[in-house]
């Protein structure tokens, strides 16, 4: 293995060219909010809909593309009270739907309010369709089921609201948000599927015991039927097939992961896209699934076993055509088509990477020709940013760990250089991605290279390997980074007496995690807006404010106060030998401010030295360019200073 993985990623990093031993990148640069976001082209190709930065959040912006030569902005949409506009859909040639999220902070999930506004290409008709008003907490949420293209005045939506258990499903006028119909489902807590003839035939939900169910029915006049659910598992309906007679499912279950069908009329299950290793990539911000112009049939899903794949349904499409040319051309990168036109002519064309952000390209299929539209960090120099590789090991027990190196311009792989073991937050869900990361191309760009490793509780690896991580913050989770670290060393990868462990979020209580159960393995580290103690977690911040949250704490925390006080690391820092370096928000309310204050009170009850810096407007991550710049600053002069030869 170490022949074959230290050949395999210096061959790799080599194909950039090294000029000195690192190309610094300026941090201003790296961290400066994404220009464009959130794309659509019209049905018709005439406008493009992007959503751009504006300090802490986005605004919407509709540009005019039916004259390439002369692109002009129509309208705009700026939000207030922190919102940003997310999920553009153009539900005919006029009319654009857009939903609304709110971000407490950078590394935080967005939250959706359940608002849902439309507006005109030409600016006209702004207003809100749909949710509470501004300000309110989300008692509704929206999906849209069908876009109804032989009707398109109407979609069909279903909505669920937290005071009725049974989604609904009915038909909402794009310009005014009038309802009409009223479809109930029969079965709580789930939603709605409607077939390729805009029939809701195909209703989801979940028992008291949260255990999936399914019902069925021949037409809209018919009754309702069900079907077992052999799938068991965490599963989630996707679409009707193009025969109508049966659903796409994605399946989470390991032994079963990947995309399958079931026939309605007899409940028979078959494997349409199986996965050995991975489940949907569903952790990304852009959609796994890639449809027809039509936007009815489904013709392939993302999986991401190391790096994205596009696995198909259906090849002999137009769509998949185009798509699988697009790749060949982009050889190492990411292609995302974003939408069709109508007509199947023109698209909006993602191509992204590790070592860039998403650029936008219009797609004319009978010029044919790819134009540049925008960049999401146009300023950025894809040839200054490092590769980012897959790597698979083993941890203690023999269960297989999947992670990514990233390694600095000039490694010769014969010395072992100075390593930062990033891990990432969540934990139960998210996983380390291929794909572009300013913390990663920070420290890449100076000099370190950085581990990554998808430890057992992160997502994309199946529902048991998920649950794996269930109570074992501080064990079986922790034990893993420090394999990964340790497989790292052996490699001849990383220093052993210049190794760093750093992360966010979950990724700061690893830190601290990591410097008091292995007390002599990091030269040094950093953690930022962490969570440090359990019990405190159960009490303070967002997560324990409503019953779901406590319920998910209980389940992957458990509920024995002594265990949470063992699994504390603020409750071992009498172990740390490591420098330390701790950041957070003075706004963060997912890990609390609080986690940040009572680590320093243990830190100094136990003069254990360490450096600090707490930041006033800034929440679960930070927004704000220079205050990303400054801690940056702070972190890789702290981390030269500890990992230097001596």
């Amino acid at each position: 293995m170490f022949n074959f993985y230290r050949g395999l990623l210096l061959a790799l990093t080599l194909l950039v060219p090294a000029q000195g031993f690192a190309q610094a990148v300026p941090l201003e640069d790296l961290f400066k909010q994404s220009e464009f976001g959130n794309a659509a082209i019209s049905p018709s190709g005439d406008y493009l809909a992007v959503t751009v930065a504006n300090g802490d959040r986005r605004n919407l912006a509709i540009l005019d593309i039916s004259d390439l030569t002369s692109l002009k902005i129509t309208a705009s949409f700026h939000m207030r009270g922190g919102e940003s506009p997310s999920s553009l859909v153009w539900v005919n040639n006029e009319r654009l739907l857009f939903e609304s999220v709110i971000q407490a902070g950078a590394v935080e999930a967005p939250m959706a309010t359940g608002r849902v506004y439309g507006i005109n290409a030409d600016g006209t008709n702004r207003r809100q369709l749909f949710g509470v008003q501004a300000g309110s907490f989300a008692g509704r949420l929206m999906n849209i089921v069908s876009y109804l293209p032989n009707d398109p005045e109407w979609i069909l939506i279903e909505q669920r609201s937290f005071d009725n258990e049974r989604p609904i499903a009915q038909y909402m006028h794009v310009d005014d948000g009038r309802l009409r119909r009223r479809i109930t489902s029969p079965l709580g807590r789930g939603g709605f599927l409607a077939d390729q003839n805009d029939q809701v035939r195909f209703a989801y939900g979940t028992d008291d015991n949260m255990v999936y169910q399914f019902a069925w029915r021949e037409t809209e006049e018919s009754d309702w039927k069900t079907f077992k659910n052999t799938l068991e598992s965490d599963i989630l309906p996707i679409s009707f097939n193009p025969a109508g007679n049966g659903v796409y499912f994605s399946s989470r279950e390991v032994g079963k992961l990947g995309i399958y069908e079931v026939t309605l009329a007899t409940g028979e299950i078959k494997p349409v896209l199986p996965s050995e290793n991975v489940e949907l990539d569903l952790m990304s911000t852009l959609s796994p699934l890639q449809w027809d112009a039509q936007r009815k049939n489904l013709l392939a899903a993302r999986f991401m076993d190391g790096k994205p794949e596009w696995r198909a349904i259906n090849e002999d499409t137009h769509e998949m055509t185009w798509l699988r040319q697009l790749e060949a051309m982009y050889d190492g990168f990411y292609v995302h088509i974003f939408n069709w036109t109508a007509d199947g002519k023109r698209a909006l064309v993602g191509i992204s990477g590790d070592v860039s952000d998403t650029e936008y390209f219009l797609l004319d299929t009978e010029t044919p020709e790819l134009r540049f539209m925008v960049a999401a960090r146009g300023w950025l120099d894809p040839n200054q940013m490092r590769p980012m590789q897959p790597v698979q090991f083993e941890a203690r027990d023999g269960t297989e760990l999947h992670g990514y190196m990233t390694l600095p311009a000039g490694f010769d792989g014969e010395t072992a250089i100075p390593f930062v073991v990033f891990v990432h937050g969540g934990p139960h869900g998210p996983r380390d991605r291929w794909a572009f990361d300013p913390f990663v191309q920070t420290f890449a760009t100076n000099g370190f290279g950085v581990l990554q490793v998808n430890f057992r509780g992160s997502g994309g690896y199946g529902q048991a390997f998920e649950e794996a991580g269930h109570r074992e913050w501080y064990g079986k989770m922790q034990d893993d980074v420090t394999d990964a670290t340790l497989w790292a060393m052996e490699q001849g990868f990383a220093a052993k007496d210049r190794t760093c462990i750093a992360g966010a979020s979950y990724g700061g209580y690893a830190t601290l995690a990591g410097i008091t159960k292995e007390p002599d393995l990091y030269a040094c580290a950093w953690g930022f807006v962490g969570v440090y103690d359990l019990p405190l977690m159960k009490k303070e911040g967002n997560v324990p404010s409503f019953e779901a949250g406590r319920r998910y704490l209980d389940r992957v925390l458990g509920t024995d106060e002594e265990e949470l006080i063992a699994r504390s690391p603020a409750r071992q820092v009498e172990r740390i030998k490591t420098p330390l370096f701790i950041v957070h928000g003075a706004e963060d309310l997912q890990a609390h401010f609080g986690q940040f204050h009572f680590l320093r009170e243990q830190l100094d009850k136990h003069e254990i030295p360490y450096e600090w810096m707490f930041v006033e407007g800034e929440g679960h991550g930070f927004y704000k360019t220079e205050n990303n710049v400054a801690m940056m600053e702070r972190v890789l002069e702290f981390m030269k200073k500890h990992t230097a030869k001596q």
